[in-house]
């Protein structure tokens, strides 16, 4: 019987993931890529279409990393589905830090994560800075390109970098507010949410637990030869980033866009 230690995985086969609340700012997608929550007017949730021509780097993305016979059989790997597919730009509170608060922060904010997202409506006192402006990161369009598929841990991703010199002066722009966002809300809090070391990527699925997890890289690398020569000539274009709370792996939720 395979442990699962992973707390982003509740089965393996069927892939199924665990509860796990959480906010961050991500980049907004192109295109036809939202659809609105249970019927919601006021929140949407990222449904990557395979259909969408502006989504085309996430859908080789996605059609290559299906060649993970092995890694799910062998090493117990769970492939995230194509319409969960995002890249983050700042992570805020989540189960997996909220429980390091200070005691008295820390009732109050587990409290806002769980209610998520319908506490992005009600409460701002976690959302909005102490000058009353919310959480938020600027930037002017960026377009990416893929750099190498890697091993984190428990988790794959495509590294992603900059296509060309516009974006990756919009890149630094990013990386200069989000290391300001993340001093704030050490300030605030008393805990790092984000490291300094900025290196997007999209996540493509998670192992069960580190010690399969660490059994898998040459498994990794040999997939990452069959991908990078499919994704050279692609590339992806982030117009804004908005903030969004998660409830698992493959849910991510917004404000609805007017």
């Amino acid at each position: 019987m395979i442990a699962i230690t992973n707390k982003k995985v509740q089965t393996v086969q069927p892939v199924a993931w665990a509860p796990f609340y959480g906010f961050s700012l991500l980049f907004d997608h192109p295109g036809d890529s939202y659809d609105p929550l249970g019927g919601s007017a006021d929140f949407e949730t990222i449904h990557c279409r395979s259909e969408e021509p502006k989504l085309s780097f996430y859908r080789a993305l996605w059609e290559r990393t299906q060649e993970t016979v092995q890694l799910e059989r062998k090493f117990s790997f769970c492939p995230l589905p194509l319409h969960s597919y995002h890249v983050t730009v700042w992570d805020g509170l989540n189960d997996f830090n909220v429980g390091k608060l200070r005691e008295g922060d820390r009732d109050a904010a587990a409290a806002f994560v769980r209610g998520l997202p319908a506490t992005m409506l009600t409460d701002r006192s976690i959302l909005y800075g102490e000058d009353g402006a919310p959480l938020a990161i600027e930037t002017a369009p960026v377009e990416f390109k893929f750099d190498m598929l890697e091993k984190w841990n428990s988790s794959v991703v495509a590294r992603i970098k900059p296509a060309n010199d516009e974006s990756a002066y919009a890149l630094q722009r990013i990386e200069d507010q989000r290391s300001r966002l993340t001093r704030v809300y050490f300030e605030r809090f008393g805990i790092v949410t984000s490291t300094d070391d900025y290196r997007p990527h999209v996540s493509i699925g998670y192992f069960a637990n580190k010690e399969l997890g660490a059994l898998a890289e040459a498994a990794v690398e040999e997939l990452h030869d069959r991908l990078k020569p499919a994704m050279e000539s692609l590339t992806i274009t982030f117009g804004g980033i908005s903030l969004y709370g998660m409830t698992d792996m493959e849910t991510f939720i917004r404000r609805t866009q007017q």
